[in-house]
């Protein structure tokens, strides 16, 4: 048996590089959620500047767990064979 290391080596980093993508995608999510959060008090008073920001921190909070999901959805669709029978 003999192990392909520059294949292995490959497939070692795209993992880690992947992973560290995603993390970082769903902490940014949840840091600008957070921000949207805080801003939601003084939006609800009706202050323009503090719509804007809550606007903003919630549109792409949101749009960084929609990456997150159609990884994750991805994912699933590579490791399950059964999407792949169409494909023979």
């Amino acid at each position: 048996m003999e192990i392909n290391w520059s294949s292995f080596a490959l497939v070692a980093g795209a993992s880690v590089t992947f992973t560290l993508v995603i993390v970082g995608f769903f902490s940014l999510g949840m840091r600008l959620l957070t921000n949207a959060q805080h801003a939601a008090p003084a939006a609800k008073k009706g202050k323009a500047a503090a719509v804007r920001v809550e606007a903003f921190n919630r549109t792409f909070a949101y749009f960084f767990f929609a990456l997150c999901a159609g990884a994750l959805l991805y994912g699933i669709y590579l490791v399950v064979p059964y999407f792949h029978l169409a494909d023979k």
